[in-house]
């Protein structure tokens, strides 16, 4: 991740982007087969010839086949591969027969693999050319806009291109010192190409992308835009489209219509203790220290300054009598902590947008959850939202 990025640095991380670009390449479903060696060797088979795949790949083809992930990981965990393979080909040929004719394979460029698999249609992504390319225009079209992050991975050619609008807005009820510029993040996925809100949190530099759903620009409902939207495809009226859709944005400064109504809510909500684990979860899954002892320590240290309230749960839970080792996540849902929904979010935001001194892998990930926490406020609530009508 670079932050505040710029021209030398963006050329550079262009470059490194465009060779990392992923092949794709249609094929008819018909074509492609498994065996029962194909599972343990992580290859198929594309017109009889062996193809190397992913160790994610055959989740990505059962997905596609409407096969259940939980099943699909037990044949693969249990060595049930002859009726895995039955399995698979069964659906691939029935498929065939009904609606699919041809797939799109996905494969990374570097380690020769094939990533992923969807039907063409749904493979809505334009190059990483076209994307920075893309990025330089708006920036060109858009002078009060700057380049603040970019969140890549040089490996399989995967980006978050983060743009803020330099106009300051401030919201008193988050503090008096909460200063927010918003912007949108272009996001390359293995098979999408897709807009989404994005803000910094001026206080302490949090990057948070978020999605709020649809809403009114400037009030007015005739023009409503997404927070989030994806490319519907990859000709030049489609791209068109795609940049017509940012320039509504503009119109609204960029701010999301939910966005003051959802921090109210956020800095009001007390966050639950299945919200605050799943968040300290996510960090601590994103450590990549390999020592147990040392990995530990840091475990510990993002409880202790990051989820704090954490801890405080999970003792107040076993000093009544309970074990919350065996309670459900439901069950986590009931309990209150002390920090705010906001205080988790601000935790997640500072450890994916700064260098807190942990080892983490993709992280610019917690920025995700974080904005999906966010906006989880806007869709089917906070766990505690309404927990002053329990005892009613």
């Amino acid at each position: 991740m670079i932050k505040s990025v710029s021209e030398a640095q963006f050329a550079e991380i262009k470059e490194t982007i465009g060779q990392a670009e992923q092949a794709v390449k249609r094929v008819p479903i018909k074509a492609i087969s498994v065996d029962s060696n194909s599972l343990i060797k992580q290859r198929i088979l594309v017109n009889d010839q062996p193809v190397s795949v992913s160790d994610r790949f055959f989740f990505k083809l059962g997905s596609m086949l409407k096969i259940n992930t939980s099943l699909t990981r037990e044949m693969l965990k249990s060595g049930d591969h002859k009726i895995a393979s039955l399995l698979i080909n069964g659906l691939k040929d029935y498929a065939a027969s009904k609606r699919t004719k041809d797939v799109m394979l996905i494969a990374n460029t570097k380690t020769r693999e094939v990533v992923d698999i969807c039907s063409p249609n749904r493979y809505k992504r334009v190059t990483n050319d076209t994307l920075f390319d893309v990025t330089e225009r708006i920036l060109n079209d858009n002078p009060k806009l700057s380049l603040e992050t970019v969140d890549y991975n040089p490996y399989n050619g995967t980006a978050s291109i983060n743009l803020l609008n330099n106009d300051e807005v401030g919201f008193a009820q988050a503090g008096k010192d909460e200063f927010f510029k918003f912007g949108f993040s272009l996001i390359q996925t293995n098979k999408d190409t897709i807009v989404e809100s994005y803000n910094q949190r001026l206080i302490c530099s949090n990057g948070l992308r978020a999605s709020l759903g649809e809403g009114a620009i400037g009030n007015n409902s005739a023009i409503s835009f997404e927070d989030k939207f994806r490319l519907q495809g990859t000709g030049a009226e489609d791209v068109k489209i795609f940049l017509n859709k940012i320039d509504l944005m503009k119109k609204n400064g960029f701010q999301p219509t939910g966005f003051e109504a959802a921090i109210n809510k956020a800095t009001q909500t007390k966050a639950s203790l299945q919200e605050i684990e799943s968040a300290f979860r996510l960090s601590t899954d994103k450590l990549t220290e390999g020592d147990a002892s040392i990995k530990k320590q840091y475990q510990s240290s993002i409880a202790r300054n990051y989820f704090h309230s954490y801890g405080d749960a999970m003792a107040r839970i076993v000093k009544k009598g309970h074990d919350p080792l065996k309670m459900t996540d439901r069950q986590k849902a009931f309990v209150k902590t002390g920090m705010t929904i906001w205080d988790v979010v601000n935790s997640m935001t500072f450890l994916g947008s700064n260098n807190a001194g942990f080892p983490l892998e993709n992280q610019h990930e917690l920025k995700y959850r974080a904005g999906e926490l966010f906006a989880k406020g806007t869709s089917q609530g906070y766990d505690l939202e309404f927990a002053q009508y329990a005892n009613l």
